[in-house]
């Protein structure tokens, strides 16, 4: 082969690489720690209208459910970004783990107490003395027991069987606001909630990465961060365009249930300025590590801003 035919060899391979990597696109991963449902919605919208094609990116979500836990998934490698929650985050940053959150999708994770309809309770006092269903140690439970001096209550692992709730009229049920109450109804069980957040408890519910993924990588982080605040803002705009999608991936979340916590969601969770979605106030990471602190979960030294990044949301106030 002469000298010019090898060059021109080589420069057609280069271009039918650069080709195929257009149309393909680097591959991005997203972890959800759930399986699909609308908290989630603003990621698979990255993925149905192919966000960050022109950046040279293929966004992928991966669907989650009990078995998968995003932070050591994504700090070992097996997806480039995880959706988790900004406490889980900073107790992962305490124990070593090379995590950090670069977007907040909501406000606050819609956790709730779920409970029979009782017009006795006012509050989460008038629950003393009931059984709890929760994650044991979590740190939103923790903290509530301590803050709202619930020492006579008893705990139960939580679970998404609802026979245990249905037949004690006592029983309190942790879950998300956006679903689990809608499902009791759906069940016939009628229910009150109180919501951690209106307790004072309001962790982000963010999208993460690693440490090495945004000093290596850091064109693809910023592409990845404006992609998913792109479709986070389609999603807004039609937010029953993901209907089909989600409700046939997950058969819990009913045409209904799926409509009412998309409402609830645009009116309560999300930015309604749509160019902010997914910024973070250092106001709100400081109150959520003092809160960690004062139930024993972080120390008095740990400094919570090594747990985030701000600066990669465009649109967001300094």
């Amino acid at each position: 082969m002469t000298t010019i035919t090898r060059r021109l060899a080589l420069a057609l391979l280069a271009a039918l690489s650069t080709a195929a990597f257009a149309q393909d696109g680097k591959p991005v991963r997203i972890l959800t720690n759930w399986f699909a449902q609308p908290d989630q919605a603003g990621y698979w919208q990255a993925q149905e209208d192919q966000l960050g094609k022109d950046a040279g990116l293929k966004i992928t979500v991966l669907q989650g459910g009990p078995k998968i836990q995003t932070i050591p998934q994504v700090a070992s490698g097996q997806a480039e970004f995880g959706i988790g929650n900004a406490d889980d985050v900073l107790l992962a940053r305490l124990r070593g783990a090379p995590v950090k959150a670069v977007f907040a999708h909501l406000d606050y994770v819609p956790y709730a107490f779920v409970y029979h309809r009782d017009p006795a309770v006012k509050g989460i006092a008038d629950l003393q003395g009931r059984s709890f269903a929760v994650n044991i140690g979590s740190a939103y439970w923790e903290w509530t027991k301590k803050q709202y001096k619930l020492a006579s209550v008893r705990e139960l692992p939580v679970s998404g069987d609802l026979s245990l709730f249905r037949n004690d009229p006592k029983i309190v049920q942790q879950g998300y606001s956006l679903y689990l109450p809608a499902r009791m109804v759906e069940a016939g069980i009628d229910v009150q909630q109180i919501s951690v957040a209106s307790l004072g408890y309001r962790p982000y519910n963010v999208l993460f990465t690693t440490d090495e993924m945004i000093q290596k990588n850091p064109a693809l982080v910023k592409a990845t961060i404006a992609a998913v605040q792109k479709g986070w803002s389609n999603y807004v705009r039609n937010p029953g365009g993901l209907k089909p999608l989600l409700t046939g991936m997950n058969k819990q979340i009913s045409p209904a249930i799926y409509d009412a916590a998309n409402k609830d969601m645009i009116e309560n969770l999300i930015s309604h300025d749509l160019g902010r979605i997914g910024c973070m106030q250092d106001a709100r990471w400081k109150e959520l590590a003092g809160q960690l602190r004062s139930v024993g979960f972080l120390p008095a030294s740990f400094d919570e801003k090594q747990a985030y990044e701000r600066g990669l949301v465009t649109g967001c106030a300094p």
